[in-house]
């Protein structure tokens, strides 16, 4: 009986773990809009009853899919371990690093924010994101830029920071794919000039 069960624990774990893996795969491949539940089922050559009994809903299987995502942006992450840099060069590279990434999967940055919720629903999901994201490290930058000592302050200016780059990403991905009309209104520059022109104003 024990060993019937421990057959099927496994055959559980198995099926999830294809279930996200043609999720993440669907995503790269198609981007989100194609990432339907019956899609996702097809591609993991299993039916929609069992992607729904693994996940429960669409939201709970992308917010997996987006971590899993965002585990593999190493080349974004890994910059912020490199303390010989200087610190804003640091936080620099971290975010145009970061935001070449997002752009390679249109969709991800706007999913992220609806699916703030759960990373906010409890202790472990905020750590693991943490981890992920490597706050400590982007406070850290933010702290040696600054000299700011209070957590709280260095958090909000973590958030201000994140908000001011991301959020025109997510805007300008919501934009028809044609946007030659819209260009003498607004025409934004490189990546590394937003961020130049906010640390301008923002670390004066």
């Amino acid at each position: 009986m024990t060993r019937d069960h421990s057959i099927a624990d496994h055959s559980d774990k198995d099926t999830k773990q294809a279930i996200l893996k043609a999720t993440v795969d669907l995503i790269r491949e198609e981007g989100f809009s194609c990432t339907t539940m019956r899609n996702i089922a097809a591609k993991a050559e299993t039916n929609l009853a069992l992607v729904n009994y693994h996940y429960g809903s669409k939201e709970k299987l992308l917010a997996d899919a987006v971590k899993m995502l965002l585990s593999t942006f190493d080349n974004a992450f890994k910059v912020l371990e490199d303390d010989t840099m200087p610190p804003r060069e640091r936080l620099k590279q971290f975010f145009v690093r970061y935001i070449q990434e997002l752009k390679r999967y249109p969709g991800m940055a706007r999913q992220m924010l609806d699916q703030r919720h759960h990373i906010m629903s409890s202790l472990d999901e905020y750590t693991r994101y943490c981890k992920t994201m490597r706050l400590e490290k982007i406070l850290q930058a933010i702290q040696e830029i600054t000299g700011e000592q209070d957590k709280n302050k260095l958090m909000m200016m973590q958030l201000q920071i994140y908000g001011a780059v991301v959020v025109p990403v997510i805007m300008l991905s919501s934009l028809p794919e044609d946007k030659s009309d819209l260009i003498p209104v607004f025409n934004p520059p490189a990546i590394e000039e937003q961020i130049d022109g906010l640390f301008d104003r923002y670390f004066h």
